[in-house]
């Protein structure tokens, strides 16, 4: 089956010096893999791939940099690769461009700007900016700017900043610490009432929703019943995730998508390969488990390798 795959990555030149400079070329504990358009194009074809939507994998560019000006200039840069990346291969490309957060006035122009002068298929936001969530209040600048776009908007998780959590030391970030980072701030999200605030945004899930599908019925009725009385009015989790889109990069099977299946409808997955971080042997494996498993109809595979994107982009 032919795949749209809107969960993959580029390594722009100041990115990776950025990752070396900052990280020693591990950032969030993982080697900088190697990258660059040709070979992507090239595992494009051999997985059947048809376009690819790039975007910055963590740690993103708000932990390293030293100053707002330097985040600035860095996601400036990234973003302008991504823009050559994809006027070289339109047909084959498309990008989601960063913000210098956790600066929330230069963030909320930059989605103006970067409209203006790349008009990116969306835009991608890491799950913390040195420890600013999506859903914190300083950020209402930034969501009110990409409602007022009609923005699609992909989290990527990110390492969590500024803890002292003395365990999993020899366990790899994204193995873990990416799955709650990632429900850790769809919770705050709707904590902070992002969804129904800013309904014009369309919000795609990394990995599978990560621990969402077993978590959110346990904080909407645990909230219910542990409240004190008082608290401010919040988004239903539960209600909210089948209006979101899931990317299925990273292993969603035997597990996770059984479970997401309960709640979501099939029409809001996307693929999503994972690709340079996910080597290509994986990333063929992972496909074909998705191809074969009887969990979903071919029709709805169809739809999630291509279909449920090509409306989306069309939108």
């Amino acid at each position: 089956m032919h795949k749209i795959d809107f969960h993959t990555h580029y390594i722009a030149p100041t990115y990776r010096q950025y990752l070396a400079d900052k990280f020693n070329g591990r950032g969030d504990g993982v080697a900088t893999p190697d990258w660059d358009i040709e070979t992507h194009r090239a595992m494009m074809q051999d997985l059947d791939i048809i376009k690819s939507i790039i975007s910055v994998s963590s740690p993103h560019t708000s932990v390293g940099t030293d100053t707002t000006e330097a985040n600035q200039q860095l996601v400036q840069s990234i973003n302008q690769y991504a823009f050559e990346c994809v006027q070289k291969y339109p047909d084959e490309f498309g990008f989601m461009a960063s913000l210098p957060l956790p600066d929330a006035q230069a963030s909320a122009q930059a989605v103006k700007d970067i409209r203006r002068d790349f008009n990116p298929t969306g835009f991608t936001l890491p799950t913390n900016a040195n420890g600013v969530y999506i859903g914190d209040k300083s950020l209402d600048p930034v969501m009110a700017a990409l409602d007022a776009d009609h923005a699609i908007v992909s989290i990527h998780p990110n390492e969590p900043q500024k803890q002292d959590i003395k365990a999993n030391e020899h366990v790899k970030t994204p193995l873990v610490e990416f799955f709650f980072d990632t429900t850790r701030t769809l919770v705050n999200m709707a904590q902070a009432s992002i969804f129904s605030r800013y309904p014009n945004i369309t919000w795609i899930i990394p990995h599978a929703g990560a621990l969402l599908p077993v978590i959110a019925q346990r904080v909407e009725a645990g909230s219910k019943f542990l409240a004190d009385g008082g608290e401010p009015a919040t988004d239903s989790l539960l209600a909210a995730m089948p209006h979101l889109y899931y990317d299925m990069a990273g292993m969603v099977l035997p597990y996770q998508l059984p479970q997401l299946l309960q709640i979501v409808n099939p029409d809001h997955f996307l693929y999503g390969a994972d690709y340079p971080y996910t080597p290509e042997p994986v990333i063929q494996k992972l496909a074909d488990q998705l191809e074969t498993t009887d969990v979903l109809t071919v029709d709805q595979k169809e739809a999630m390798f291509h279909g449920n994107a090509e409306k989306l982009l069309a939108k």
